[in-house]
């Protein structure tokens, strides 16, 4: 599988579909673009769009977060950028945000707002997920019953949601 080429062109899914017909970047003065500590994760392959475009604006590192995978331990990457990149660029959990895929423990993919952006975003803190863009839901639902077929990713995303699920027992 070559997992670039997967994510572009899943991306292209979000080129012209954002979470509301206004640049929400101005609601909160691009809130989700700031800050050293912001970054966001990558999901299983994606890392290779990076090796291939190798973006001046940005920076990989790898979280604290495992998963275990055909018996390995797999540590989540993050990216990091310095606030402007190249918007056709960006990682799917930037052109999702705050919005993010969620793995019912009946095996069922969701699409929620994800937990950690109601501190930053006001899309998170005031709308429910009905009153984003259709069209942007619907995409995400797209992207992720297609990324789901591949097991990595979905043993990824049980990970994920339990760390989502320790977040909202909080927020």
């Amino acid at each position: 599988m070559n997992s670039a080429y997967i994510y572009l062109q899943l991306y292209r899914l979000f080129d012209d579909v954002t979470p509301i017909k206004a640049d929400c970047g101005r609601l909160c003065s691009k809130a989700c673009c700031k800050g050293e500590d912001s970054g966001m994760y990558l999901f299983p392959g994606e890392q290779n769009v990076y090796k291939l475009l190798n973006p001046s604006w940005s920076k990989i590192d790898y979280t604290d977060l495992e998963y275990n995978y055909n018996g390995k331990k797999v540590r989540v990457p993050i990216l990091f950028c310095n606030g402007n990149c190249d918007r056709y660029q960006r990682p799917l959990a930037c052109r999702i945000f705050p919005l993010t895929p969620y793995l019912n423990t009946d095996g069922s993919v969701d699409i929620i707002i994800d937990p950690r952006s109601k501190s930053i975003c006001p899309l998170a803190k005031g709308l429910y997920i009905d009153e984003y863009s259709s069209n942007f839901v619907k995409n995400i639902r797209k992207c992720f019953n297609i990324l789901t077929k591949n097991k990595e990713v979905y043993t990824f995303l049980d990970t994920y949601s339990r760390q989502l699920d320790e977040y909202r027992k909080f927020l």
